[in-house]
């Protein structure tokens, strides 16, 4: 895309000057289109459905075609109008979350001026269900299309709102799997992430829990340069939407016992 939009929720990556500057450029933005912003989807409700994937990046209909489905519009900020177009797919298994998404860019990008790590998806979740967004040690869970791939993170919030970083840099831990690829004129994201990995950093959850959810396409351009940020369903703090987790026994926790020979 050939836009240049600016947004303030990146990922907090690196404590550097330039990374500063340009997240306060990104608030102040965010401020300027404020009054634009689009009010939550309530019907918007991913699951239950039951299933499991191979995160590979590469979203194979056979593999997700028990997932909870809905194709959508991506909204930037400063217009209010659609650019891409979305399809994110939700299941869970017994012990964990696994969301996969394609989205009609023009291409994959796995570097850029602002986005070290590329085109890339980030899920802020309510992890208490409160109906309120970007509240400090939140999940954020993303996906990149360069290197590392996944990223397991909690919300800081400064200095801008969806500021976040490592959930490792608080005694946290790395839980889950990312890929990404470009199949078909498609940019393909898959991550898995567990329903209740015991760090207090990630939300926990059972079959009939309810988790909120925002997400964001953040658009590198193939010359390196910010092609801006999208969002579903909506910009403000309160535009989720939700999945329910099922009650699922497909077994997805696998242990490793090595072959003993004497």
């Amino acid at each position: 895309m050939n836009q240049t939009k600016f947004r303030s929720r990146l990922p907090l990556l690196s404590i550097s000057l330039p990374v500063i500057l340009a997240a306060a450029a990104l608030l102040l933005l965010l401020e300027r289109f404020h009054s634009a912003q689009v009010s939550a989807h309530t019907g918007d409700v991913f699951g239950p459905a039951c299933g499991l994937a191979t995160i590979d990046g590469e979203i194979e209909e056979a593999e997700w075609a028990t997932a909870a489905a809905q194709t959508f519009a991506l909204i930037n900020p400063a217009t209010i109008t659609p650019t891409f177009t979305a399809t994110l797919r939700v299941m869970n298994a017994a012990h964990f979350l696994y969301l996969g998404l394609t989205i009609n860019d023009d291409e994959l990008t796995p570097m850029g001026e602002f986005l070290p790590q590329g085109d890339g998806f980030l899920f802020y979740f309510d992890n208490d269900h409160s109906g309120v967004l970007f509240e400090p040690e939140d999940d954020v869970l993303f996906v990149n299309a360069g290197s590392p791939q996944f990223h397991d993170n909690y919300l800081v919030g400064t200095p801008a709102p969806g500021s976040n970083q490592p959930d490792v840099n608080a005694g946290g831990t790395h839980d889950g799997a990312g890929a990404a690829s470009r199949i078909g004129g498609l940019n393909h994201f898959e991550l898995k992430h567990p329903l209740c990995s015991g760090d207090p950093l990630d939300f926990c959850l059972k079959p009939g829990d309810l988790v909120g959810f925002q997400l964001t396409y953040h658009d590198a351009q193939a010359d390196g340069s910010f092609g801006g940020g999208y969002f579903f369903p909506g910009l403000s703090t309160t535009s989720t939407a939700d999945i329910m987790i099922g009650a699922c026994a497909i077994p997805d926790l696998f242990v490793f016992l090595p072959i003993l020979r004497h």
